[in-house]
């Protein structure tokens, strides 16, 4: 038969504190474990009343609960059983879970208590709750944000759509504009087309009756009339030339021009740009021609590369004064090169990048006759040759012009 010893082992072997009490909260029996939790030695609290082990807080609760057990009792499972404040012997509260059940012995009721100390697992519990405000206080905070953010982006979204739609005008409205100022370019070429056209015939007339004047002159010379037949023919020739730009201009504008390539002698055809040249040629200029190497054949449109080179060369001698010199050199490499160098008034610094722009003309050039095409010409039929040109100028020193050309087109 076991012995109440083999008992004792047992219930002191429980981690949860052993109490049983009959109805008036008397303590029968106790386990080790129970004298652990609340701080008691051995046997202390043998028939004790339970509210030894009760706060102050919890003892009413306690006392109406103890009275109406045992009337109708219920059992509290561990872990589903009653949470409560106990009372350590040191004075300090102890949190406390109690699982109850009951049962009957000769003809007496008694109450058996589990009793596990929780307050770990309520410092945890509080600690988690903490985290859980604080989580849910930075949720919210950045809930917020994150609402502040979608607003502004919802504000900014619109801001954007308002901008894509005004660019949206103002391009449909930029090309409506250039389409316009396109057809006004292409109405004031073809213009001056007509008018150079016009101008043709009778400027062809004045040139014939000069020479006329000037053949019979030779009979009898007269220096005065030699002097005033050179001035018309050099005057006839630059409008012929500016005539001749706005033809090309016309020609380029509505695509109606074709180039027609065909083998030439390059050095041959610079000297003859430079034979004709000499009706325009200002007093005392002078014109070196350097060719670095023989002759050179070219297969090349032969009139698009004589506008290209006179119109370089006669900005030369437009734009350098008496008594200078103008220095041509040509070069053959991969393409060929043709470098014209004056010692003129030279471009300022500020309108070098405009240049090439049609109809512009540098601020020092004003009074100089021009159109303000020549370039613009120049450049795109360059460009059309898949060729390079540029301009090394410095003002009051003079400027340096560099073409390069295929030697043959089409390679």
């Amino acid at each position: 038969m076991i012995q109440g010893d083999f008992y004792k082992v047992c219930f002191d072997s429980l981690l949860e504190g052993l109490c049983i009490t009959d109805k008036e909260g008397k303590i029968i029996a106790n386990n080790s474990s129970l004298e652990e939790i609340f701080g008691y030695n051995e046997g202390e609290l043998h028939h004790k009343n339970i509210e030894l082990l009760i706060s102050l807080k919890s003892k009413k609760v306690h006392k109406i609960h103890l009275k109406t057990y045992f009337n109708s009792p219920k059992k509290y499972r561990k872990g589903k059983g009653r949470e409560f404040l106990g009372l350590h012997k040191n004075g300090s509260i102890l949190n406390v879970e109690i699982g109850l059940n009951y049962f009957n012995y000769k003809n007496k009721s008694y109450a058996k208590a589990l009793i596990t100390d929780i307050s770990s697992r309520k410092k945890d519990e509080l600690k988690i709750k903490a985290l859980n405000i604080n989580l849910e206080k930075e949720v919210k905070q950045q809930t917020n944000t994150l609402i502040n953010i979608v607003t502004k982006l919802k504000a900014s979204n619109k801001k954007l759509k308002e901008e894509i739609q005004e660019k949206i005008l103002a391009k449909n409205k930029a090309k409506i504009a250039f389409n316009k100022e396109k057809e006004l370019n292409l109405l004031q070429t073809k213009f001056l087309s007509l008018a150079s056209h016009e101008f043709k015939t009778p400027l062809s007339g004045i040139l014939t009756s000069v020479s006329l004047i000037d053949k019979y002159n030779k009979k009898k010379s007269n220096e005065h009339i030699e002097n005033h037949v050179y001035t018309i023919k050099k005057l006839v020739y630059q409008l012929n030339t500016v005539l001749d730009d706005f033809l090309f201009l016309e020609k380029t504008e509505t695509k109606a021009l074709s180039y027609h390539f065909t083998n030439f002698h390059f050095f041959e055809f610079i000297s003859e740009i430079i034979k004709n040249s000499k009706s325009v040629l200002k007093k005392g200029q002078k014109i070196k021609f350097t060719p670095s190497t023989n002759e050179v054949e070219v297969y090349q449109d032969k009139k698009i590369t004589e506008i290209i080179i006179r119109n370089i060369l006669y900005n030369a001698i437009k734009y350098s004064p008496e008594d200078s010199k103008i220095e041509i050199h040509v070069s053959k490499n991969e393409h060929i090169t043709i470098i014209v160098k004056d010692n003129g008034i030279g471009i300022p610094a500020n309108d070098q990048k405009h240049i090439f722009e049609r109809f512009f003309r540098a601020k020092n050039t004003l009074h100089f006759q021009g159109t303000g095409i020549g370039l613009n010409i120049v450049k795109h039929h360059v460009n059309e040759f898949g060729g390079l040109i540029s301009v090394e100028s410095h003002e009051h020193v003079g400027t340096t012009v560099t073409i390069k050309l295929p030697i043959i087109m089409g390679k």
